[in-house]
């Protein structure tokens, strides 16, 4: 993961895989999405999905982010119950299946409610992305 734009650079890998003609390429798209199913039993996918129920607002997160303004995740309040709530699947998933380090959220969080806010975002951000490409990828023409 680089360290300039660890999200940005962490989404971009599995597009260009799905644009490309090289079998050994689509076959680590597919493990990409094979790892997206093992999310599927997980208790933040559940918890991102009851708030997140609007197609279009899926979509506008994957494409703008939560910065943009989504609904239970504006106010540090609710990022930061979220967080409370659901940190060990947060760190689990951004530090263990998409090999984002604390340092990466460190950098721009003055206070601990900073941290926590990023590293919602971050999850909800890429968790929307995954959603959108993979429904974009797997749904029929």
């Amino acid at each position: 993961m680089q360290s300039g734009d660890p999200l940005g650079s962490c989404l971009s890998r599995p597009l260009r895989q799905c644009r490309s003609n090289n079998t050994a390429e689509l076959s680590v798209t597919f493990a990409w999405y094979a790892e997206m199913a093992v999310l599927s039993e997980c208790r933040l996918r559940r918890a991102v999905e009851a708030l997140l129920t609007d197609e279009s607002e899926v979509r506008d997160v994957a494409s703008y982010g939560c910065i943009s303004g989504v609904s239970d995740f504006i106010y540090y309040r609710e990022t930061i119950a979220f967080f409370d709530q659901h940190q060990s699947d947060i760190e689990e998933w951004l530090f263990n299946d998409h090999d984002f380090t604390l340092a990466d959220f460190c950098k721009n969080a003055e206070d601990v409610d900073q941290l926590k806010n990023a590293m919602v975002w971050a999850a909800v951000d890429l968790y929307c992305q995954e959603r959108t490409i993979y429904a974009e990828t797997f749904q029929p023409a």
